[in-house]
């Protein structure tokens, strides 16, 4: 049987410069990587993500990858159940209406498949709940045995203009709701 804590206990991010230069995954920053942990059982199990948004050109991209500490195919079943957004940084921003959309698909090396979308960021929302597109198994949405790739991309409110002048970018906090069994 796989546990549960280490199936998220790895999670790793990248970018590429052409993407979100500094985290995005949801991940930016040409590498940024975090640990998240949960319970051994199944259940609804929780993990963390972090990732900077850095415009580039009207859009910004990049990728995510969670390996898990065994293989996948001990559980029964995986489906995601929610993934919340709010802003972490820099404090005092309200909302998350500099984003016009953003869109969440996993990777495998046969194709692939959107997860998660959300195309409405309201004035004073902090956080915000994605729509969860990809309602199955997570299982057949791994590129292997032990991880899932996640592409991000979205574009940026053309009429929002207060981008932190030091270029750092907004940095992201996400909540990944998943049931396992």
């Amino acid at each position: 049987m796989l546990l549960l804590s280490a199936m998220l206990e790895s999670m790793r991010r990248g970018v590429r410069r052409s993407m979100i230069p500094v985290g995005m995954a949801l991940t930016a920053a040409l590498a940024v990587s975090s640990s998240g942990c949960v319970a051994v059982f199944g259940g609804l199990k929780n993990t963390s993500i972090d990732f900077t948004v850095i415009p580039h050109g009207g859009t910004f991209s990049g990728w995510t990858e969670i390996s898990v500490g065994g293989n996948i195919n001990s559980v029964s079943s995986a489906t995601l159940q929610s993934v919340t957004l709010d802003v972490e940084m820099p404090a005092g921003t309200p909302d998350l209406s500099f984003l016009s959309s953003l869109t969440g698909e996993a990777v495998t090396p046969t194709g692939r498949t959107t997860v998660v979308t959300l195309d409405q960021f309201p004035k004073g929302e902090q956080a915000v709940v994605m729509h969860v597109v990809y309602t199955g198994d997570l299982h057949p949405l791994f590129k292997d045995d032990t991880t899932i790739h996640i592409d991000w991309t979205g574009t940026i409110n053309p009429a929002f203009t207060a981008w932190p002048a030091d270029g750092s970018g907004f940095q992201l906090g996400g909540d990944i709701q998943i049931d396992v069994e």
